[in-house]
């Protein structure tokens, strides 16, 4: 565990804190609520593909909380993709949205453990400094708040069909406007956490930099979904399914983050 007296701020925003620094080491947001440890030169490891490949396969130790949140964000975005494939055939029905409510189950539970990531890693940071003021905090919060709207829209899809217009609103199309909207702003906090208060940033050799921009692209397909009319049904589910496919890879290069240091 760091010491929460050798961290001193780093990088910092109006948005919040984004590294500290302990001794000659830079410990990022990210690395910190993933539970990492510094990084001496530069502010991230510098990966070839190859050696992110290497890290995807590299054994994972399931007790870690980073390697749990993964599985769960792979495992949920992949039953969204295949329940929304389902869904554009007319006879899939129920077993579509029963397979959307339970990927988002799974949704919820990473975004729980991302939160306690989170909260566990506020814990080490310095003594008087207002531990909610960091990026890191601030990207899992919304992203599991953002989870539980689309528990309440996939669970009502799946357990209510056939709603009224009134509840339909209430239950499905304002919970998947809202889930989306929160998405976003997870995803603009990511990117302020890996660019350090910049929402632009290229770094291709790290994969923190690759899970930001393809998760925003996720977002932004999910916001595409919420936003279709109703009248075009087929549009709002393939707008689902990239955006599934999208967190998928999320997920899986979330994995291969787990074991960065190992490679």
């Amino acid at each position: 565990m760091t010491s929460t007296s050798s961290l001193q701020v780093h990088w910092s925003s109006p948005f919040g804190a984004s590294a500290w620094r302990q001794d000659e080491a830079v410990i990022t947001s990210r690395r910190l609520r993933k539970g990492h440890g510094g990084v001496e030169r530069g502010h991230y490891q510098r990966l070839s593909h190859r050696r992110m490949l290497q890290a995807l396969v590299r054994k994972k130790r399931l007790h870690r909380l980073e390697v749990r949140t993964a599985l769960a964000f792979i495992v949920g975005p992949l039953l969204f993709a295949v329940g929304s494939a389902l869904q554009l055939h007319p006879k899939a029905g129920y077993s579509a949205t029963g397979l959307l409510a339970l990927g988002a189950c799974f949704f919820t539970a990473g975004g729980a453990w991302q939160l306690q990531q989170a909260v566990v890693a506020g814990r080490v940071l310095p003594v008087g400094a207002a531990r909610w003021h960091w990026c890191g905090f601030w990207c899992a919060l919304t992203q599991s708040l953002g989870t539980v709207l689309f528990n309440v829209e996939t669970l009502s899809a799946w357990l209510g069909p056939g709603l009224d217009a009134s509840a339909q609103f209430w239950l499905e199309l304002l919970p998947n406007l809202l889930g989306s909207i929160l998405f976003l702003i997870s995803a603009a906090y990511a990117f302020l956490e890996i660019g350090h208060g910049r929402l632009v940033s290229i770094e291709p050799g790290h994969l923190g930099w690759w899970i930001a921009v393809v998760n925003g692209l996720g977002c932004v397909w999910f916001m595409q979904s919420a936003l279709t009319p109703a009248a075009d049904a087929d549009a709002t589910i393939r707008a689902t399914l990239i955006g599934a496919v999208a967190f998928t890879v999320v997920g899986l290069l979330s994995l291969a983050e787990c074991s960065e240091d190992d490679v």
